[in-house]
């Protein structure tokens, strides 16, 4: 008997995806269900020629109003309601409106409205949470082992050769400074040569202004993507990804696209899907599995020097910019240019 199962993703671009590999596994696990995702609407977008999937999306707070009342007037009542990823008080919007047999948040802070909700662990995987809200209502979920995203990976040119960069976050101690994006520059270009190299910002980023004054090596360009459709195109285009935890890397690895990480004060192995193709994570050795809650940190030397590793050039900086509790001062110098590789679910030094 089929059912129908109404998924909720409110969150940023990497989250957004991460999230919907949940989707996309139950909508392949249970064919015949009905699927329908809502989510915000340049996702929507980005969603929209998923086979099995109806994606709804919504601009604003109005639209997403506007849409659970359609949906409660128009159409009969869910199964479930599984609600991935939103925070905030949309999420008591979500449960009131929405006319559902079961409904199931990720937490307890909204029992009243939520009668069911995930046991997360304390050292959840990135994707975790998602895969276990929906656990929740069919415990025939299998655990993910990649994000895919078919209708985005067709997107992809067979003769695809360009290196896209990636340097930049929404969070300062995530983004690569002009020095560091330089010497990843030359490491990309030692290791492709001839490949047209393609470093992926817009003026208005965090961190974009620095980098587009300093300029880049010889041989590589800056490319822009006002909208997620131009970025889609840019990256059709490009053979590997290398590049600091965003959610860039997100959108390439549901392209199929192989992917390169720095990781710095986050780690690969939670961010990271457990046998994504192609994909690895590099990171100071020293830093082991911690994760690093030092939010204030405006020089992230752990990244700067893993890029420094990989390029095989010495580190731009000292350690005297980063913060008095940065966990790399308790180490040794001669420590501090060893770089841990993780592929998956195995990790190397």
């Amino acid at each position: 008997m089929s059912r129908r199962i109404l998924f909720v993703i409110r969150g940023k671009l990497g989250d957004s995806l991460v999230a919907y590999a949940t989707v996309r596994a139950y909508a392949d696990a249970f064919p015949q269900d009905a699927v329908t995702l809502l989510t915000r609407a340049n996702y929507a977008a980005l969603l929209a020629r998923e086979a099995g999937v109806r994606v709804l999306g919504f601009a604003s707070r109005l639209g997403l109003l506007a849409q659970l009342a359609r949906l409660r007037l128009c159409e009969p009542a869910f199964d479930a309601l599984l609600v991935l990823w939103a925070f905030g008080s949309p999420v008591r919007w979500i449960g009131r409106w929405t006319r559902a047999r079961r409904k199931v948040y990720l937490d307890d802070r909204h029992a009243d409205i939520y009668p069911e909700h995930a046991e997360v662990p304390r050292e959840a995987l990135q994707w975790e949470p998602m895969w276990r809200v929906a656990r929740v209502f069919e415990p025939g979920l299998p655990p993910l082992e990649r994000l895919h995203v078919p209708s985005l990976a067709a997107l992809r040119r067979a003769d695809a050769r360009a290196v896209g960069i990636a340097p930049l976050a929404d969070e300062a101690r995530r983004i690569m400074g002009p020095a560091t994006l330089a010497q990843l520059v030359r490491g990309v270009q030692a290791r492709h040569p001839g490949a047209p190299v393609r470093v992926f910002v817009n003026p208005a980023d965090r961190g974009a202004q620095a980098l587009l004054d300093a300029g880049l090596p010889a041989g590589a360009e800056f490319r822009f993507f006002p909208q997620l459709a131009d970025l889609l195109r840019e990256f059709a285009e490009l053979a590997c990804w290398y590049g600091t935890d965003t959610g860039l890397y997100h959108v390439a690895a549901a392209m199929g696209i192989p992917a390169t990480v720095f990781y710095g004060p986050t780690r690969s192995h939670t961010n990271m899907f457990p046998a994504q193709p192609g994909t690895c994570g590099m990171r100071l050795a020293v830093l082991g599995g911690a994760h690093c809650e030092e939010k204030t940190c405006t020089q992230p030397w752990c990244i700067a020097a893993a890029v420094a590793a990989f390029a095989g050039e010495p580190a731009p900086g000292t350690l005297s910019a980063t913060p008095a509790a940065c966990p790399l001062r308790a180490h040794p110098p001669a420590t501090l240019d060893t770089l841990a590789v993780y592929e998956g679910s195995r990790r190397k030094a």
